[in-house]
């Protein structure tokens, strides 16, 4: 029990809390982070035609989440203009048609999960069909969510993503603040305010629009994962498991949080609560090793010392040469 009380265990487990949880939310150009739009249950299908009805072979059709990263994939649609993809996060998408010898067209679209969603029909004119050069350009309208909006605001809008893609958290939220004068109820773009200001290391600022994000969404996961990664770090045993409790279980893939929740329960002399949030912990990474040292710690308060040496031993196996390790051993030497 004394190796669970020592602060250093604590700090060190939230040290990679904290890694993983920036990681998750902000560095959209990262090879994980870059998937975060994938695994839901969506899925959308289309056709590209032209202004005669004839479908358009290889239009590339460009997906981008509405949330996180912006990240999403690059279709081309086959000779019969048509295009579809499946297994998408629900929410909303940024959908941009290109082809060779027509305009560039974008619309955004919501998807739903565990529903069809309707195909998306998409005619594109030639452009040769554009105004001529000597008549002033039409003004092209941008939208977001459905809402119009400036040419200044899409413009900061981009700047704030390359900037995130640059780790700039500074630019990121700046620009993104800029864009919330015309779209302040925007939820997608108040995370990414929130993820700059996390990337910034500023947690005060980040938590407190996760928490702006859910009384205007209170179904958002990933605001209610931000929150509780920070009031985990910060130590704030209950608030963090409120609001990991806010999340459906099949949208929690980091078994992180959990590691902490039991961890920040040992601390607290509450291993009655802490062997849970491991199995938790265990359920979603089966061969996390922390994971079985700090169940078999908790058990052992528990006096369950053949499930806790199991634990151990399993620990033991999965990290032979870990960090715990040695202190793993003398443990299972103590116990008969």
């Amino acid at each position: 029990m004394r190796l669970v009380e020592k602060e250093p265990v604590l700090r060190a487990a939230l040290r990679v809390v904290a890694g993983v949880a920036l990681a998750a939310l902000v560095t959209a150009p990262a090879s994980l982070l870059a998937q975060d739009w994938r695994g839901g249950k969506a899925r959308v299908d289309g056709i590209v035609k032209g202004t005669k009805g004839e479908p358009i072979e290889g239009c590339k059709v460009s997906l981008r989440w509405g949330r996180s990263t912006h990240g999403g994939p690059d279709l081309t649609t086959d000779k019969k203009g048509r295009w579809a993809i499946f297994g998408l996060v629900g929410g909303p998408w940024d959908i941009d048609f290109e082809a060779p010898g027509y305009q560039t067209k974008k619309i955004s679209v919501d998807l739903q999960e565990g529903a069809r969603n309707p195909s998306v029909e998409m005619e594109l004119e030639p452009a040769a069909q554009a105004a001529p050069a000597a008549a002033a350009p039409a003004e092209v309208q941008i939208s977001v969510g459905g809402k119009k909006i400036s040419k200044e605001t899409a413009a900061a809008i981009e700047a704030g993503n390359q900037a995130m893609a640059a780790k700039n958290w500074a630019g990121a939220r700046e620009n993104y603040v800029k864009a919330l004068a015309e779209l302040p109820d925007n939820t997608p773009l108040l995370q990414r305010v929130a993820a700059a200001y996390l990337g910034e290391n500023n947690v005060d600022e980040a938590l407190r629009y996760a928490h702006q994000i859910t009384e205007k969404d209170p179904q958002e996961s990933s605001a209610w994962m931000m929150i509780a990664e920070i009031e985990l770090q910060r130590g704030n045993l209950e608030a963090g498991k409120v609001a990991l409790d806010k999340i459906p279980p099949d949208k929690i893939t980091n078994p992180q949080p959990f590691l902490n929740v039991g961890i920040l329960s040992i601390n607290a002399k509450k291993p009655a609560e802490a062997e849970p949030a491991f199995d938790r912990a265990i359920a979603i990474k089966p061969d996390l090793a922390d994971a079985y040292y700090y169940r078999g710690l908790a058990r052992m308060q528990l006096k369950k010392n053949t499930e806790a040496k199991a634990d151990l031993q399993k620990a033991l196996e999965l990290a032979p040469n870990g960090p715990d390790a040695k202190d793993i051993r003398d443990l299972l030497k103590t116990m008969p």
